[in-house]
């Protein structure tokens, strides 16, 4: 069934980041700690070796807390010792290597692993057991390399949120020897149907990039007694007086709350898993299974010159990777062939504030999409490009994740292939509309309507773009748009690296009020109109006027444009109704995401209003 926007519960945060991204930042750092203490206060009496933070196994009515987390302790420890002796094909071995992380696991000792682990049949010996404290999950991809590949098992804590687990599961993988196996415990979402954001992995997700690094995958099923567990803490909360000294302690409970209802509703599950490395072989495994990837924080940008410069045939920019990907908080995702190799393959990604039919929700358009010209072997699913797309749209677009939307500008031949490929579906076409700049008179010179120059450095100025914005995003209560308010002008423009290249102009009625803001660059042909923020009905007699004021700069030496041209999206060429504008299909398409769950591309279909400056950032 179709998805009524209007009653889209869309709960997520909707400030664009204008500093480095963190997936980790001190909010939720906080609230984590919060959640320790109380962990703390609730189990308070108990020795601290005692001490744990994750839930409990229930095999009966009787048991305690405390009783039920010992037992997922001790079973933790059976599928560790399982795995070392029987599924990482490690049978016989005398010295096994483990790397645990977790603050239930700060006084485990290599001994009560070690008693379960069976003898060597020959021997009748106890095999040897290192034990190894390691920052799996927080660790930069510069990993210490005398740890690569020297673990036979790594035993992980805590629920790890779904943009973390890319650098995860790669450094378990780096880590891990060739047959070795991760096993760690997390909450995930099994029903991500509904636009509700949440921190948590996606199950499907999990198991999909999993099968990408070249793991197999099992699990256990615990919701049950995660939800016993919960029940069990929520009546500790109600026996003790928790310290009031501790901070969030009322979103902590919060989240228990949430994290019950939605493990007995079926949205969310707790499982026990386990990963193991497989063994590559050119017989039988895939092109890429050793292939190594990264996000943003894996890479200087010197290190995608050569890829960059090689995809698009011209010389990599630093200064506009810079304003991107760190000015703008820009995402991606990189594919090494190797651990050791250079980049070979890009899919990145600039967020954007959008209305979503009269909501606030956060976009992001994928760019910078590359693959080397020697990894372009297939276009299949077993491709680099279809790889480093997946994890893209899987880390970042779709109902649960950052972004709730993802819109971009391919050209038919790579649209068609993410089609086929199950990537992305269409929503609408690009078109441009060509007007000639003329001095006959037009609407606006019958309003009386003048062009003004812009002044940044003018704060009223910057009040009435935001003044034109509110009325503009009136008009698009049914409709997506990109924010223009003043803080997303002065980004895209005024901040960009060749902001030298736009040319600013105020739209003004015989009173000075401000009726339009236009933003135009001068191409070979035309002016190009990048932006235009105005209420849809003053976007026809702005332009007019701008022709006006275009045609009496004609200067036959310097050879000026004498059209305008604004690229939109086809699906808003009928509404704004411009007499005699030439429309011609500008052979772009506009996509959405279908890989992960997110609003059907019928309920997209012609909704975006896109303009060149929505494209455009060169």
């Amino acid at each position: 069934m179709t998805q009524d926007p209007s009653q889209a519960s869309v709960s997520r945060h909707f400030l664009l980041r204008r500093g480095p991204s963190s997936y980790y930042g001190v909010e939720t750092r906080a609230l984590d700690e919060a959640k320790r203490k109380v962990i703390d206060a609730l189990v308070e009496g108990t020795e601290p070796a005692d001490r744990k933070y994750h839930y409990g196994l229930f095999t009966d009515d009787t048991q305690s807390l405390a009783e039920a987390q010992a037992a997922f302790s001790k079973r933790l420890i059976a599928r560790v010792s399982a795995n070392l002796t029987q599924d990482c094909g490690l049978v016989g071995g005398t010295w096994y290597r483990l790397g645990v992380q977790g603050a239930s696991f700060v006084t485990l000792d290599a001994s009560s692993i070690q008693a379960v682990l069976p003898p060597r049949a020959e021997t009748a010996t106890q095999p040897s057991l290192e034990l190894v404290f390691v920052d799996v999950v927080n660790k930069p991809s510069t990993d210490d390399e005398s740890l690569s590949e020297s673990f036979d098992c790594l035993l992980i804590e805590g629920s790890y949120r779904s943009i973390d687990q890319l650098g995860f599961l790669s450094r378990a993988r780096r880590l891990l020897k060739p047959g070795g196996s991760l096993v760690f415990f997390s909450e995930f979402l099994l029903d991500d149907s509904a636009v509700e954001h949440s921190p948590l992995p996606n199950w499907s997700s999990l198991l999909q990039l999993a099968e990408r690094l070249n793991f197999s995958a099992a699990a256990e099923d615990h919701t049950l007694s995660a939800l016993r567990s919960i029940d069990a803490f929520g009546k500790l909360a109600q026996e003790k007086q928790l310290p009031s000294d501790i901070d969030n302690i009322g979103r902590v409970l919060a989240e228990f709350d949430t994290a019950a209802h939605q493990l007995s509703s079926g949205k969310r599950a707790f499982k026990l898993v386990s990963l193991v490395k497989r063994q590559v072989s050119a017989e039988v495994d895939s092109e890429y299974a050793s292939a190594e990837y990264g996000d943003r924080s894996s890479f200087q940008p010197a290190a995608i010159a050569a890829l960059f410069e090689s995809s698009f045939g011209h010389a990599f920019d630093a200064e506009l990777w810079h304003w991107k990907y760190d000015l703008g908080a820009g995402r991606c995702v990189v594919a090494r062939a190797s651990a050791d190799g250079d980049i070979v393959a890009h899919y990145g990604g600039a967020p954007r504030d959008i209305q979503y039919f009269g909501r606030e929700a956060l976009a992001i358009q994928p760019c910078d999409v590359m693959v080397m010209p020697e990894e372009r072997t297939r276009y299949g699913r077993g491709s680099l490009f279809f790889k480093v797309a997946a994890t893209f749209l899987e880390r970042e677009i779709g109902n649960t994740v950052d972004h709730l939307l993802g819109f971009g500008f391919p050209n038919k031949k790579t649209m068609r292939l993410a089609i086929r490929l199950g990537l992305y579906e269409k929503t609408d076409d690009f078109v441009e509309l060509r007007l000639p700049v003329s001095t006959t008179e037009s609407t606006a010179q019958e309003r009386g309507w003048t062009v003004a120059q812009f002044d940044a450095k003018d704060l009223s100025q910057r009040d009435e773009v935001d003044a034109l914005w509110k009325a503009m995003q009136a008009d698009f209560r049914d409709g997506i748009i990109g924010v223009r308010d003043w803080h997303y002008v002065s980004y895209r423009y005024l901040q960009h690296p060749h902001s030298a290249r736009y040319v600013f102009h105020w739209l003004r009625d015989s009173t000075n009020k401000a009726m339009a803001l236009i933003v135009i660059k001068r191409g070979e042909d035309a002016w190009l109109v990048m932006d235009i923020i105005a209420p849809l009905v003053a976007v026809p007699p702005a332009l007019a006027a701008l022709g006006a004021v275009l045609c009496s700069d004609l200067d036959a030496a310097t050879q000026s444009p004498r059209e305008i041209a604004l690229w939109l999206t086809k699906g808003w060429v009928e509404t704004l109704a411009i007499p005699n504008a030439q429309i011609r299909d500008l052979g772009i398409e506009i996509p959405c995401n279908s890989w992960n769950p997110g609003p059907p591309a019928e309920l997209l279909y012609g909704k975006w209003w896109l303009t060149a400056g929505d494209m455009d950032f060169q």
